[in-house]
């Protein structure tokens, strides 16, 4: 069981350490930067989606297929039925896309006014991040994959809240940093204190629900969220009639 709380924060540890290693030591660009986190957050994003597909298939709750969103949740289907893929894909997929189309034009109107060289891209350098990025998100997919039969549906509800959250968070804080970087001419150290809250974002949301049973959820879980999570949870032949 130790293994298994540790395994998430390792996981964070390896995640952040390759891009701040490339800016702190290997002088990456702000712009390789960017586009890294960005790959980070799709990447992340597409596993978990494979992972919500594979637990459907192996334990199809009643949430996969009639999703009840927890109160103040918008739906993302209007009304009418909405699986749990659509309604973490659809927002997690369109605001990761209007974020790149926004890096792309903030990236072009650098790059040919000249405002700084930070702007640029260094293919050679992304890729080398991009590898280490992608050893550790492909880790803990696999790692993941081991034990989904086990984890109830309220295991990777919560677990797409937060990488929702972190896409949001991690996106809007690296473009403040970035713009800074690249407007105002900032020092590079002044990026890095974005990178830093990076890493608190990942240590935050990152394993507190991710190793737990349904038992120790469900205890965690309030008054009022006990009947949604209750009907989520139901076996999806046993709750058709």
């Amino acid at each position: 069981m130790n293994s298994m709380r540790l395994r998430p924060v390792l996981t964070a540890l390896g995640l952040n350490a390759v891009p701040a290693w490339g800016w702190f030591v290997g002088e990456w660009s702000a712009g390789t930067m960017l586009v890294l986190y960005w790959l980070e957050t799709l990447i992340g994003t597409l596993f978990l989606a494979c992972l919500i597909i594979i637990h459907r298939r192996i334990r199809p709750s009643r949430g996969h297929w009639d999703y009840h969103a927890p109160q103040g949740q918008a739906s993302q289907t209007g009304s009418g039925r909405s699986t749990y893929l659509t309604t973490f894909l659809v927002p997690a997929v369109t605001f990761t896309a209007a974020h790149g189309i926004f890096l792309a034009a903030l990236g072009f109107i650098a790059i040919k006014n000249n405002l700084s060289p930070e702007a640029r891209v260094n293919v050679h350098d992304l890729l080398a991040g991009l590898i280490g990025i992608a050893l550790f998100q492909s880790a803990d997919f696999i790692f993941d994959l081991i034990w989904l039969r086990d984890r109830p549906f309220a295991w990777i509800e919560k677990l797409g809240q937060i990488t929702f959250a972190r896409v949001i968070v991690v996106h809007l804080t690296i473009i403040g940093g970035m713009a800074a970087v690249i407007f105002t001419g900032a020092n590079r150290n002044f990026f890095g204190v974005f990178i830093f809250l990076k890493n608190l974002m990942d240590r935050i949301g990152s394993p507190k629900y991710k190793n737990t049973t349904f038992a120790q959820f469900w205890k965690q879980t309030d008054d009022q969220e006990d009947a949604r999570v209750a009907r989520n949870e139901k076996p999806m032949e046993a709750s058709v009639a």
